[in-house]
């Protein structure tokens, strides 16, 4: 057994909640959130729940046309595993809830990627998720976030007027099949 699968398998039966999955992504999967992050300007890119690195290792080859890139991981066995998969990459062995931390002021251009298991996280996590996305929102002229889904749905809730979900592609290739979901601002009316 790999040691990446040996630190997945570690960290799911230490919370299964915060895995939310039965096998790390997909290199596939990983290309095709890669392709979404470079779609528009990345700006500073925060990545959420990186796990074994999968989607990492995709965005890695990218950062320098980032102006920032910091990887967030709650679970310090798979943090420490991507500090030394990932040597100089930023990773923070915290909760996502402290996302919106890690910029102090104002930002251009924001855009999250995140793995986080929406469905399955306890209701009081998701919503502190939720309201440091929020907080996130308040402090940037633009954030997107980038966010798979198994079987086709919307991982959470739109955030209200002002975000709302656009379905990009489903990998078929991954297992199981992943479907690539942008949160972004909507669209002005006659702009």
């Amino acid at each position: 057994m790999s040691f990446k699968m040996l630190t997945f398998w570690q960290a799911m039966l230490e919370n299964p909640r915060r895995v939310g999955a039965v096998v790390p992504s997909g290199r596939r999967l990983g290309e095709a959130i890669a392709h979404e992050v470079m779609s528009c300007r990345p700006g500073h890119v925060i990545e959420l729940g990186a796990g074994t690195g999968a989607i990492t290792r995709a965005l890695i080859d990218l950062r320098g046309e980032f102006e920032s890139f910091h990887v967030i991981e709650r679970s310090r066995r798979l943090a420490d595993g991507l500090g030394r998969q990932f040597p100089g990459l930023d990773v923070r062995a915290v909760c996502a809830s402290t996302l919106d931390a890690i910029h102090s002021g104002p930002v251009d251009q924001v855009t999250i990627v995140s793995s986080l298991p929406f469905r399955s996280l306890r209701p009081t996590d998701r919503a502190r998720i939720l309201q440091a996305l929020r907080r996130q929102q308040a402090k940037s002229g633009c954030l997107r976030f980038i966010q798979y889904s198994y079987g086709g749905r919307v991982p959470f809730p739109g955030q209200g007027d002002q975000l709302e979900w656009s379905r990009r592609q489903t990998v078929w290739a991954n297992i199981p099949p992943a479907t690539v979901w942008v949160l972004a601002q909507r669209p002005v009316a006659g702009g």
